[in-house]
């Protein structure tokens, strides 16, 4: 596995190249047609952090998932990882117990702050650091990029390409991983397996990235979408605490980030 520093990565220019790429828009009512996909990604709500309201910010972002829920039905919520924070990995079914009040199915991801081993992560959630989730409309791959002691690792690239060989061509295919496969916008450090992978299968509309709670943009790399959703907890990051929603209406996939304490939109992109 290819390692780096994470001082590289949050010194990165992504947020210069990406701005024009992003564009001020309102909050859908509910009487926009709904779409025939439409899921939320959060990530990093570090709970058990010192000095922070960890619990307050996971209870503030379950009352404005079921608020969008009620307003305009989601299929699904992803959790993208650090759903706790360093040497707090025992406060992990507690997490569970928060999410397990979703009134959609919910999936998770491995950070590097959930320092438990595989087995663990299995025991507790059902499945491994690596899965796939088959659903009518969608597949959704889930890349462990971290492990039990924390590292800040690229991910299993040939796993990843054995699961996209056989993925289906029919449905927009949705790739989560906590640490982002590209460090910088110049794209002189990335993870190189990663993109190979990538490049080879077009069926790969968007990945999915958490970690760096600054980084709340869209970007097109390659042949995909490459979505940052900031942060929900934690004591750094963005001004505000917020989620992504994505939408599908059609052949058109359009995303946008949510800022749930002040109730409006950050940005959006279509892919």
């Amino acid at each position: 596995m290819i390692q780096f520093s994470r001082r590289l990565f949050l010194q990165g220019t992504l947020g210069a190249v990406s701005a024009a790429l992003l564009a001020s828009c309102k909050h859908e009512n509910a009487t926009t047609p709904l779409p025939e996909l439409r899921f939320a990604v959060a990530s990093d709500g570090h709970l058990g952090e010192p000095s922070t309201t960890s619990d307050q910010f996971y209870s503030d972002l379950l009352a404005a998932l079921k608020k969008e829920h009620q307003t305009k039905p989601l299929q699904f919520v992803v959790i993208n990882g650090d759903l706790v924070h360093e040497g707090n990995n025992g406060l992990l079914p507690k997490a569970k117990a928060y999410l397990d009040t979703l009134p959609v199915p919910y999936y998770v991801t491995r950070g590097n702050h959930d320092r438990v081993s595989v087995d663990t992560w299995q025991q507790l959630w059902g499945y491994g650091t690596n899965h796939v989730v088959e659903l009518n409309n969608a597949t959704l791959i889930f890349l462990d990029t971290s492990n039990e002691t924390g590292d800040t690792l690229c991910g299993d690239d040939v796993w990843l390409r054995q699961v996209l060989t056989t993925a289906r061509s029919t449905v927009p295919v949705f790739l989560f991983m906590h640490i982002p496969f590209i460090h910088n916008i110049q794209a002189t450090d990335v993870c190189s397996g990663i993109v190979s992978v990538l490049t080879d299968f077009s069926t790969v509309r968007a990945v999915f990235h958490g970690h760096d709670h600054t980084k709340d943009q869209g970007i097109f790399y390659q042949k995909s979408a490459v979505l940052f959703d900031a942060h929900f907890g934690s004591s750094w990051g963005t001004a505000y605490r917020g989620y992504r929603i994505v939408e599908q209406d059609g052949q058109a996939l359009n995303t946008y980030q949510y800022d749930f304490i002040n109730q409006k939109q950050i940005n959006s992109l279509t892919f």
